[in-house]
């Protein structure tokens, strides 16, 4: 049920609204090491690729219908085979693989409201970042009329308290962007150093 759901968003707009998120995304590491919750059909991991030139990608995808769809296709094939580009099907409350210390950037669109409970998520995020390392979690309003027992982290306000409870700094609400079904904000906060 959840695969579907979050199918139904993702093709709300074709990607235009991710796309516009990660082009809003401050790395200022050269070849940043990033996660991507969610990816779902690749709209913004192909941006991530070309606009940010990252190192090493790790796309957390529990969806099999867009696991098969991220690992076969073929403008991912090359990034896939290099290493540069793994899909993983696992939660990401527990990311093992990941060493600590090791991500600039985690990004996640139409992805937080479905993270429960969403401390353990945040803790386990804290944990890969670098320090001084960022999340960017793009939300959309919307989802705060769809069925809360789904839908579990819509209250932005209490999703950014949980933020700076979990020990990340300089965090905020970016203003909206885009109109229409397209628009969304963005949730961003800072690993300290």
């Amino acid at each position: 049920l959840l695969q579907q759901i979050a199918q139904n968003i993702m093709s709300m707009g074709k990607g235009e609204d991710s796309i516009d998120a990660v082009s809003q995304v401050i790395v200022t590491t050269k070849e940043p090491v990033i996660v991507e919750l969610g990816p779902g059909a690749g709209y913004s991991l192909r941006e991530m690729f070309s606009s940010l030139q990252p190192s090493r990608v790790y796309a957390i995808e529990i969806s099999d219908a867009f696991r098969k769809t991220l690992t076969d296709n073929e403008e991912f094939a090359a990034s896939i085979e290099s290493g540069v580009l793994s899909v993983h099907g696992d939660d990401a409350e527990s990311l093992g693989f990941i060493p600590s210390n090791s991500v600039d950037l985690i990004f996640g669109f139409n992805v937080i409201y479905f993270l429960d409970p969403l401390d353990v998520y945040l803790k386990e995020m804290k944990r890969i970042l670098k320090p001084g390392g960022t999340f960017n979690f793009g939300v959309k309003d919307i989802a705060q009329t769809f069925d809360k027992e789904i839908y579990v982290n819509t209250d932005w306000s209490a999703c950014l308290e949980q933020m700076k409870s979990a020990g990340f700094v300089e965090v905020k609400q970016l203003e909206k962007r885009l109109e229409g079904p397209l628009e969304y904000s963005t949730l961003v906060g800072v690993k300290p150093n």
